[in-house]
């Protein structure tokens, strides 16, 4: 399994490869970060679930490739690099699971001959570039019907090569601890803002305007929580900058904690404020208000990339934002049934996600197992 892709992927595999090695110990299940924090934070999620077994190694892509990927402002691009690295090790590999889609060029270049599952990270209307590389992975395990439709209808995925098993983020998470975290030691409501990390579609431009307005306001808490993405795109005086704003009255703001990955400002927030990010199902898991911000004027009404504005209210310009946030609040009753209907689309079933999921790995494994089997016992051919 392999967790190339960065924290924010994490807690969509983690715990399937936790189950899996509880339920099935007799197979070798070996999660390979891409850095020391991913693994410890793999080796937690083992801790948690009793996955004794699991296996987790630390294999980080070569230093002077890190180095060129950050030169060229593409940290990601070290993912290629340490694919290289792997190369060898997955050529000799009978299953790769993944959550994330740059892996699909092992087997594009062909680089290794191993079954290879993808499982989707997160649940979003963005529907990125990167889906069309869906085509080269043997199974592709989603949360729910909208990720089934979508593959299908758009990218013309066999439906035979999906299945769906529930959002397993929240099925791990919400097991953890259900009570709300209290980050402000007041009544006002909080405001999580929560721009993502394209910047075509992002909001991330119009954040000064965003945070001075709801500050001025003075009515709300707020939680400048960025996908964890957007720090890529900025440089450490950048980051100092909006890190002074922050006030623990009124403003927290964070640009790289686990509390960005782990739910945490989602179960603490009221209000949620975005544009793209699919955190806004995991913030709808419970309806509360939502709005968002159309920074780049996108004809959104019509636009299938934008199906979560419909659950919220939308603001045009920084100037209608407060205006937008106070419709959201005041209209959200009639809201309610159709954000449960959206997560539900999204999510599928979500108590029991982690173990289906594992069953469904389970499955196929054994499948590869009784055609190996097979194959081995078969008569040779005549002359």
């Amino acid at each position: 399994m392999l967790f190339l892709g960065g924290t924010h992927q994490l807690f969509h595999l983690a715990p399937v490869a936790a189950a899996l090695s509880r339920i099935a110990p007799q197979m070798r299940i070996t999660c390979i970060a891409s850095d020391p924090h991913v693994a410890d934070l793999i080796g937690d999620v083992g801790r948690r679930m009793g996955a004794a077994l699991l296996r987790i190694e630390t294999v980080e892509a070569p230093g002077w490739w890190r180095r060129f990927a950050q030169w060229i402002g593409r940290p990601k691009l070290s993912k290629l690099g340490l694919l290289l690295r792997l190369a060898p090790r997955l050529a000799r590999a009978r299953t790769i699971v993944t959550p994330e889609r740059t892996s699909a060029l092992l087997r594009l270049w062909h680089l290794t001959r191993a079954r290879m599952i993808h499982f989707r990270h997160g649940a979003g209307d963005r529907a990125p570039s990167s889906e069309s590389r869906l085509k080269a992975f043997d199974l592709i395990v989603v949360p729910g019907e909208k990720d089934v439709v979508r593959a299908v209808d758009q990218h013309h995925i066999d439906p035979a090569r999906l299945r769906s098993t529930g959002y397993v983020k929240l099925d791990y998470l919400r097991h953890l601890d259900s009570a709300r975290p209290r980050l402000f030691a007041n009544a006002r409501p909080t405001i999580l803002y929560n721009p993502h990390f394209d910047l075509d579609r992002s909001s991330w431009g119009a954040a000064p305007a965003v945070v001075e307005h709801i500050l001025s306001d003075g009515r709300y808490n707020l939680i400048l929580a960025p996908h964890i993405r957007v720090a890529e795109t900025l440089d450490e005086a950048a980051i100092a900058q909006w890190h002074a704003l922050a006030d623990p009255d009124r403003l927290i703001v964070d640009f790289g904690s686990d509390r960005l990955i782990d739910m945490s400002y989602v179960r603490a927030a009221d209000i949620y404020l975005g544009d793209m990010s699919s955190q806004l199902y995991e913030f709808l898991a419970e309806p509360r208000p939502a709005a968002f911000v159309n920074a780049h004027r996108a004809a959104w009404r019509d636009d299938p990339r934008y199906a979560g504005w419909h659950l919220g209210e939308v603001a045009e310009t920084p100037d209608g934002l407060l205006d937008a946030i106070d419709a959201a609040v005041a209209g959200h009753p009639a809201k309610i049934a159709e954000q449960k209907a959206a997560v539900a689309r999204a999510f599928g079933e979500i108590d029991g996600a982690c173990e289906r999921a594992a069953r469904i790995l389970v499955e196929v494994l054994e499948e590869d197992v009784h055609a190996g089997a097979a194959a081995i016992a078969a008569p040779a051919p005549a002359p």
